[in-house]
């Protein structure tokens, strides 16, 4: 059994990083998002989540050299919204940004190095998330997960009991990968409205459960504000700017 000392693991746990190119957040999360943990991007439709997740699925490639982690992704799409002709172009402006500190970090690799995986409904979905350390060992430099959306399919279902089960099953699979694998899982989720004390309030869909298995919230808006914190009550205005 190895023994390491709190400074080097504190030390290794500053650099595993994948940045968001978002400065004031990137500076909130101490470098961007941890390796090891599950941050979920929540917000109403056409507030960037997908947009997002596909930028992070090449900044996880961004090569050691200039301090990136020099990784893969995995894209767990529910929703249809992967678009591999816009990761394209925002590869294409990533090539360009670094052209000056690396000449061999090309569009085209780039979307090499991004798997994906289409989960139409809950059972795939599940079953994509079980199957998670056969695509982690094929493939080990795999660095970042992104399920787009966990919400949607769990959603679909009509029990609440059904989905109360199916998103426990989830988180215990997503821990169980955490403590293997040196990975990093990005999850989305949407907005709807909740009925408390009479009035209705547009809280994140999935419930109170889920909020306290998740270690970060970033909620995006219309107006390009980004917020941080696990309620809307405790979030706080992080950045108005890309």
């Amino acid at each position: 059994m190895e023994m390491r000392t709190a400074n080097s693991l504190f030390k290794s746990r500053r650099t595993q990083k994948i940045i968001t190119n978002i400065k004031s957040v990137d500076k909130y999360l101490h470098g961007g998002i941890a390796l090891g943990k599950i941050t979920e991007l929540v917000g109403m439709p056409g507030t960037g989540k997908t947009q997002m997740c596909l930028k992070l699925c090449l900044n996880v490639q961004i090569p050691q050299q200039v301090g990136g982690l020099e990784g893969k992704a995995l894209y767990l799409d529910t929703r249809k919204d992967f678009n591999p002709e816009r990761l394209q172009e925002l590869a294409m402006d990533l090539e360009k940004r670094l052209q000056h500190q690396v000449t061999d970090f090309k569009a085209s690799n780039m979307l090499k190095n991004v798997y994906y995986v289409d989960c139409p409904n809950a059972a795939q979905l599940i079953a994509s998330i079980l199957s998670l350390g056969k695509y982690l060992i094929a493939q080990p430099n795999i660095k970042l997960i992104v399920v787009d959306s966990l919400s949607f399919p769990i959603r679909m279902l009509e029990s609440v009991s059904e989905r109360t089960a199916l998103l426990m099953e989830l988180h215990d699979s997503m821990c169980r990968m955490l403590r293997i694998y040196n990975v990093a899982f990005v999850i989305t989720n949407e907005l709807g409205y909740h009925r408390r004390k009479r009035r209705w309030q547009l809280q994140p869909i999935l419930g109170q459960k889920h909020m306290h298995l998740i270690n970060e919230r970033i909620w995006l808006t219309e107006n390009t504000d980004y917020f941080l914190g696990k309620t809307l009550s405790t979030r706080r205005l992080i950045s108005n700017k890309v």
